[in-house]
């Protein structure tokens, strides 16, 4: 199993595949293998490369403070350990929070983002806040619940209601998941804290110069797709696409959909030169 370091913490990650590089990079409390619809796919045509953050996965769970900008640390250390100069970064929820900090920390290492189910922060006034029910179900205290239980909370705000129809044992599936690569309670928390803890300025999202792939579900309830508006409208020649029928989850939910859209704009950014600066292309929303 290939790990990299940074200082003392091992960060587990794969590699699959061959052409330009992209990097994976999940959200808060996720594994490589929620990216298990998308590897075998955008591989046929890119050295995909996913990674497991410190505190999930098969990495390392200190139980010290984590940020935002030491997971995109993290990163930088896995592309170096894959021999990899610069990389297309896609990110989801957390992970686009880490994606937008890698590219300001490592402008020359970002050929282009995607920024999947997630926002500009927890705190910005023009985005648009999760439902009361969702922030409930993430800052729950995980100690004193089942693991059953939590998954239970999982599905209930991560998943569309129809998708859990298609799906009825999609708890114990989760269930299953996590049983197989466990999180403690610290680990979520420690991550969580480092999600609460990322409040970048507007400017933050408006330096973002390479090309921008917005990628958000309609029905998105932790984070609701306000935020992609708001990312799309910040980030200079951004661009959205909102998939109906798709909640948080939506690289689950709507593989097909998903991949189709990162790939017609990876293929349209395949060559793109990282640190590049300027706009890239025109601006377009799609929805479907």
């Amino acid at each position: 199993m290939p790990y990299a370091s940074n200082g003392e913490t091992r960060l587990y990650y794969e590699a699959h595949g061959d052409g330009p590089p992209l990097a994976l990079v999940m959200g808060l409390g996720g594994s490589i293998q929620a990216w298990g619809m998308q590897i075998p796919k955008l591989s046929q045509r890119y050295r995909v490369i996913a990674m497991d953050n410190r505190g999930a996965g098969r990495s390392d769970k200190p139980d010290v403070p984590y940020s935002i900008a030491g997971m995109a640390g993290d990163l930088a250390c896995v592309l170096d350990a894959a021999g990899v100069d610069s990389a297309h970064v896609m990110g989801a929820s957390m992970g686009g929070f880490i994606a937008q900090a890698f590219y300001h920390a490592y402008p020359g290492r970002t050929r282009s983002l995607i920024l999947a189910c997630t926002g500009a922060s927890l705190y910005d006034p023009e985005g648009e806040p999760p439902d009361q029910t969702a922030m409930e179900i993430i800052t729950r205290d995980r100690h004193g619940s089942t693991l059953r239980e939590n998954m239970a909370a999982v599905a209930e705000v991560f998943y569309h209601p129809a998708f859990r129809r298609r799906v009825p044992d999609l708890v114990d599936r989760l269930t299953r998941f996590e049983e197989q690569l466990p999180q403690p309670p610290h680990a979520y928390h420690r991550q969580l804290e480092a999600v609460r803890a990322f409040d970048p300025a507007p400017d933050f999202q408006r330096g973002i110069l390479a090309p921008t792939l917005v990628l958000h579900g309609a029905d998105d309830r932790a984070w609701p797709p306000g935020n992609a508006r708001l990312l799309a409208r910040r980030i200079p020649g951004a661009e959205l696409v909102i998939l109906d029928n798709a909640a948080h989850m939506l690289m689950v939910e709507r593989p097909q959909a998903f991949n189709d859209a990162v790939m017609d704009f990876l293929d349209r950014h395949r060559e793109n030169n990282a640190g590049a600066t300027g706009e890239y292309g025109r601006r377009h929303e799609r929805e479907g």
